[in-house]
């Protein structure tokens, strides 16, 4: 049985639609409770529809919903003559299976939350990983014109080999040197040009 296909056919469906849907549900359950007789005890099933408006609908639905259940619960075993031991005592087991689905209405909340988290962390990391990639190993690179061969075995400019495997963007400059070689007329007699120089200039090995 593929349960994704019967989520997705529930999910976006309009609240009136889901809880139509969940008191066919409890009715259905309640004509069943009254059909099968006092010594078959149908009450866990209620969950069902209560669990349906909880996960399609939300949760105060879903708290409506348990007391809907404790309501056609009670009218099926009064229909039915299985109140046999006192209002004492029926009203206390009432009570208690009130609680005890509110107690799985609030739990189901919180399970539906922490999936519904899970999910979008599990997205947001998925996306975080398209839009990351790592290079590694190493990179075949011409000694002079400094592009770099893909695998293909074309050679790419620097830039256009980066842009390509990574996010990297790039702006273009010139550094000092590379500025006085292209226009000296500016940097003549200079800090700028004696301090070039003088990275330039090799120094000499201490004998």
């Amino acid at each position: 049985m593929n349960l994704n296909k019967y989520f997705g056919y529930f999910t976006g469906k309009t609240k009136l639609f889901l809880m139509t849907v969940a008191l066919g549900l409890d009715l259905l359950i309640g004509a069943a409770g009254y059909l099968s007789g006092y010594k078959i005890h149908m009450d866990v099933f209620y969950l069902i529809p209560i669990a349906f408006v909880v996960w399609f609908v939300g949760t105060r639905a879903g708290i409506a919903m348990s007391f809907v259940s404790i309501a056609t619960r009670t009218a099926s075993r009064s229909v039915g003559g299985k109140i046999l031991h006192g209002y004492f005592i029926t009203s206390w087991n009432t009570a208690i299976y009130l609680a005890f689905f509110l107690v799985v209405t609030l739990l189901l909340a919180r399970l539906k939350d922490y999936l519904q988290e899970r999910a979008n962390l599990i997205s947001e990391l998925r996306t975080a990983l398209n839009e990351v990639t790592e290079l590694s190993g190493i990179l075949p690179i011409c000694a002079s014109c400094k592009k770099i061969r893909n695998d293909k075995g074309y050679w790419q400019h620097v830039e256009e080999y980066l842009s390509k495997h990574t996010n990297a963007e790039f702006s273009h400059g010139l550094c000092e040197e590379c500025s006085m070689k292209l226009y000296p007329q500016y940097y003549k007699g200079s800090k700028a040009e004696k301090d070039v120089q003088q990275n330039s200039t090799p120094k000499k090995k201490q004998e």
